[in-house]
């Protein structure tokens, strides 16, 4: 599966939009990030002045630059707040609070150790100022990334690593603004590493010393194994090495312990997918008993047409997942292919047309049957045709545009168009037609988040090469509103 996966993810960029009646509307800002030559942008989401409203900062790679955009009530401006040149040889860059003037720094790691710039009302001073000198291991041709600490695991959040050739010292700010080392780690070159890796970089000045460290690094492979399910009977640990074995696509995500009832304590579920185009799931529950075991044998057995379609693209991993009305219950969310025989007819009619019918399942967990074979309900969409990597961009649940608190449901409808679904009042969970629908006019890669605060998802698409950031920021609900643009 892994590989039609692979063809599923195609990238666009909204440059417009239309609404219904009871629908929030949308100022467009269309931010064209200054570029000398072709580079790759990146932008940097935080609310860096601490006014509630989330600014943009946009790392520019080769050019070794950042540009500010400070957002105000009126929204974010077309030209940079601030840019700032970064020193040679920066590996990293981050917004944190490691002095004690007010607001987040610019801290700065670089060959010759870390620096920081102070910022006031979203300005940040020219001159940086020391936090640690030392002199770091920096990778040749090496370009900087942006990081964010703040999301990172709760063992590591907002840690500060100083890389040396053989080994890392983490530091960590504490409340008096004083550093401590609070962790040493020796590097291990081994390909082992390599699973540990997330918001990483390379070191080591020769390709055969370098070696990928997690931002946190761990003190030994072989005593960090990933965290997985425990075992807890013999049934369940020949069921769960058989399921890894055959389902190599999903590799150990399709073991989920999740709290599926709303009793409050974790159950084990086991699934797995099958097939390319023809996707088959199965599902395998154990539901925790009271007195604190898992059973001996599954709950439920089922298999269902479909695949799902619940990513994580920061963890890199899917779910087969989603509690849509937030009463606790897991749904099990599934999408197939409506038209499974792909003719020559079919194919002809597709590309046409640029989309593939899709019908989206969802079940819901009743107690104390669990989940029923038949879908509880059933929504007919057609997407683009997949041409790239991920699937999400496809179909996907995410955003809350109508702000009733639950998720809505958003499809790529082709390269120019993305349809948004509502969650609806009753249980029938989603209205039968899109009440929002985004028009774009070239491609780029699509993000939702709440970024002025107002309880209505927002949504930007970055066209990275071309340094092209249009982001659309949602107005206060009304019956009906004009749709506004900004440039």
């Amino acid at each position: 599966m892994n590989k039609w996966i692979a063809k599923a993810f195609v990238l666009f960029l909204l440059s417009g939009i239309v609404h219904g009646e009871g629908t929030p509307t949308f100022k467009k800002h269309i931010i064209q990030v200054p570029m000398n030559t072709v580079d790759r942008v990146w932008p940097y989401w935080k609310d860096i002045n601490k006014d509630g409203l989330t600014d943009l900062m946009v790392l520019v790679q080769n050019e070794e630059k950042t540009f500010t955009y400070i957002q105000s009530n009126t929204g974010l401006p077309e030209t940079p707040t601030q840019t700032i040149t970064l020193p040679s040889a920066t590996m990293w860059i981050a917004l944190l609070d490691v002095n004690e003037h007010p607001g987040d720094e610019m801290l700065i790691s670089t060959s010759e150790g870390l620096v920081y710039y102070c910022q006031n009302n979203g300005i940040f001073e020219i001159k940086p100022q020391k936090l640690i000198e030392a002199e770091q291991v920096v990778p040749r041709n090496h370009s900087p990334i942006a990081i964010d600490p703040n999301k990172w695991a709760e063992d590591s959040k907002n840690t500060i690593p100083v890389i040396f050739p053989d080994y890392t010292v983490i530091y960590k700010v504490n409340e008096n603004y004083q550093l401590e080392a609070i962790k040493t780690v020796e590097h291990e070159f081994k390909s082992t590493m390599d699973k540990f890796n997330w918001n990483s970089w390379n070191v080591g000045s020769k390709r055969s010393d370098q070696l990928r460290i997690r931002t946190v690094a761990q003190e030994k492979s072989e005593t960090n194994k990933e965290k997985e399910p425990k075992k807890e009977n013999e049934y369940i640990e020949k069921l769960t090495e058989k399921i890894k074995k055959d389902s190599h696509w999903w590799g150990d995500h399709a073991i989920e312990e999740k709290d599926i009832n709303a009793d409050g304590s974790k159950d084990l579920v086991l699934w797995y997918s099958t097939g390319y185009i023809e996707v088959k799931t199965t599902v395998i529950v154990f539901i925790r008993q009271k007195n604190g075991k898992l059973p001996e044998k599954p709950n439920q057995i089922l298999r269902f047409s479909g695949m799902p379609i619940n990513f994580n693209t920061e963890r890199n991993s899917v779910s087969l997942f989603y509690d849509i009305d937030n009463d606790g219950l897991q749904e099990i969310v599934l999408a197939e292919l409506k038209t499974i025989s792909i003719s020559a007819n079919s194919f002809v009619e597709m590309t046409v047309s640029k989309g593939i019918d899709w019908i989206v399942s969802i079940r819901q967990f009743k107690n104390p049957k669990g989940y029923s074979n038949e879908a509880d309900f059933k929504l007919d969409v057609t997407t683009a045709l997949p041409t790239s990597r991920w699937i999400e961009d496809l179909i996907t649940l995410k955003g809350d545009f109508n702000a009733d608190g639950r998720t809505d449901f958003i499809v790529r409808r082709s390269p120019t168009q993305c349809d948004i679904y509502f969650s609806s009042s009753n249980s029938k969970f989603y209205e039968p037609q899109p009440k929002l629908q985004l028009q774009f006019s070239s491609e780029g890669r699509m993000f939702v988040e709440d970024l002025n605060n107002d309880g209505i998802s927002d949504i930007y698409v970055v066209d990275y090469e071309k340094g092209q950031i249009t982001v659309f920021l949602s107005e206060p609900l009304k019956k009906k509103g004009a749709f506004s643009e900004s440039r």
